[in-house]
Formats: C-alpha cells, sequence, structure tokens
C-alpha cells in the first residue's frame, strides 16, 4: 500500500478512543496517533516506522482483536 492510499484510507474513518491493536498493544487516543504519524510519514514519506503504526491500526480496524491479553504475574 502506497502512502497517498494509506492516508486516504484515514482521511475520512471514524476512529475509536482505545483500540487493541495485538496482544501486547493497546492504543489509546487513536486519532491523535494517526494524525501524528500521517504527519510524520508526509514530512518523509520513508519513515518505516510511521507507516509499520498506520498499518496496525489499519489492520485492527479491519480485523479486531479479541484473544487474550498478556496475564499478570
Amino acid at each position: 500500500m502506497t502512502n497517498e492510499e494509506l492516508i486516504a484510507y484515514f482521511k475520512d474513518r471514524e476512529l475509536p478512543q482505545i483500540l487493541r491493536i495485538n496482544r501486547a498493544i493497546t492504543q489509546h487516543e487513536v486519532a491523535e496517533a494517526v494524525q501524528r504519524n500521517i504527519e510524520l510519514l508526509q514530512h518523509n514519506p520513508n519513515d518505516s516506522r510511521a507507516k509499520h503504526r498506520l498499518m496496525q491500526i489499519m489492520d485492527a480496524l479491519e480485523n479486531p482483536y479479541d484473544g487474550p491479553g498478556i496475564p499478570s504475574l
């Protein structure tokens, strides 16, 4: 997926406040995180970290994680 397609995906998307990405990661303030990563991606198109995080959020929106969390010790 290109950077432009990724940015377009989030353009008018309704985002939750909290999103469980996987077993170990819960993203709080999703809209702010998406905006921050889009800005990073626009300033530096080769920023693989911002693109990776946006891809994780996109995947979590399309396929919500519903498995167990990490057990506490």
